[in-house]
C-alpha cells in the first residue's frame, strides 16, 4: 500500500470501526451488565477473533484474490443470524433476572468477531481498495491487516470502556438499555442482510 493512502485508510477505520456495529454494541451491553473486569476477558476474545479473521482474510485474498467475493454473501447470513441470537440473549437475560457470565466470555467474544459480517466485509474492502491495486504480496496484505486491528478491537474497547463508566447510571435503567441494545443488534443484522 502506498503510504500516501494511509490517511484515507485511517479515516475509513475511524468511520467503520468506531460507529455502532454488532461487536461494538455487544461490547457496550456486556460492559454495562458485567462491568469492566469481566468484559475485558470478552474483549480479549474479540481481539483474538478479529486477529484470526483478518489474517485468514488476508491469506484468502492473497491466494484467491477477488474470487473470494462470491462467498462473502453467504457469510453475511451466518453473521446476521448470530447477531440476532446475541440480541435475543441480551433481551432475554435481563427479563428473566439472569445475570450469569456465560454471555460475556472469551469464547463469546471470539465468536462475535469471527461471525461479524460487517468486519469481514470491511476487511475485504480495505484489502481490495488499499492493497490489491498496488500489490498482491501477502506481507502487504498483512500490514494493512495490522492497521485494521485499530478498527475492530480498538472500537470495541472504546465502547466497552464507555459502558463501564456509564454502568452505575445505566444500572437504574437496565431493562431499557437491554431492549435498546437488542433492537440495535437486530437493526445491524437487517442492515447486513438487506444492504
Amino acid at each position: 500500500m502506498p503510504y500516501s493512502l494511509l490517511p484515507t485508510l485511517l479515516l475509513q477505520i475511524l468511520v467503520v470501526g468506531y460507529t455502532p456495529g454488532p461487536a461494538n454494541i455487544y461490547s457496550l451491553a456486556m460492559s454495562l451488565r458485567h462491568g469492566r473486569k469481566q468484559s475485558m476477558v470478552m474483549w480479549l476474545g474479540l481481539l483474538t477473533g478479529f486477529s484470526i479473521a483478518v489474517t485468514l482474510m488476508a491469506v484468502l485474498t492473497h491466494f484467491i484474490g477477488m474470487a473470494f467475493g462470491e462467498y462473502v454473501g453467504f457469510l453475511k447470513y451466518l453473521g446476521a443470524a448470530y447477531i440476532v441470537y446475541l440480541a435475543y440473549r441480551i433481551w432475554r437475560s435481563n427479563r428473566q433476572g439472569n445475570e450469569k457470565q456465560g454471555d460475556c466470555t472469551f469464547v463469546s467474544g471470539m465468536l462475535v468477531q469471527m461471525t461479524n459480517a460487517k468486519m469481514l466485509l470491511f476487511d475485504l474492502t480495505a484489502f481490495s481498495t488499499f492493497v490489491l491495486p498496488y500489490s498482491n504480496r501477502l506481507v502487504d496484505l498483512l500490514e494493512v491487516g495490522a492497521w485494521l486491528v485499530l478498527a475492530g478491537p480498538g472500537g470495541n474497547l472504546v465502547w466497552l470502556l464507555a459502558g463501564s463508566y456509564l454502568r452505575q447510571f445505566f444500572t437504574k435503567y437496565g431493562r431499557q438499555v437491554d431492549v435498546v441494545s437488542a433492537m440495535a443488534l437486530v437493526l445491524c443484522a437487517l442492515y447486513i442482510v438487506f444492504y
